[in-house]
């Protein structure tokens, strides 16, 4: 009778984190770590996956390592970081009227000119948080 296979240890810094939560898919907003549905299973880097888990405990809980590959969202986050960075200093560049403007353009929301430009640039950084870069 063959014995069974002992499992596989997870990769140096990583854990296995499953996704438990309600919405079909998540992101995850401060890693941006994508699980395609419930249930799935991502590499996480291990502090970031402690925290994850201890404090989102209805939303993720550490899973057994079923041979994930470690993220490529890894090795792809600094080119997706540099062109976050460049549209950051490109809103902060902006005056009131081009903030306007743009919320208008790439997100169809119209913003009060009334209110200072630094909370108007607050609010088109919310809408690229929320909406994804034009």
């Amino acid at each position: 009778m063959a014995r069974p296979k002992a499992a596989e240890p997870a990769p140096a810094g990583f854990l296995p984190v499953e996704y438990i939560g309600k919405r079909a898919s998540h992101t995850d907003y401060g890693t941006r770590i994508f699980w395609a549905a419930v249930g799935a299973v991502q590499l996480v880097p291990e502090a970031i996956a402690r925290k994850m888990v201890s404090v989102n405990h209805d939303v993720y809980r550490l899973a057994e390592y079923g041979g994930e590959p470690t993220p490529a969202a890894q090795a792809a986050k600094p080119q997706e970081d540099t062109q976050r960075q460049e549209l950051d200093m490109v809103v902060q560049t902006m005056g009131k009227e081009a903030l306007g403007t743009y919320a208008s353009t790439h997100y169809g929301q119209s913003l009060d000119k009334r209110r200072s430009v630094e909370t108007m640039r607050q609010e088109v950084i919310r809408m690229i948080d929320q909406y994804g870069a034009p």
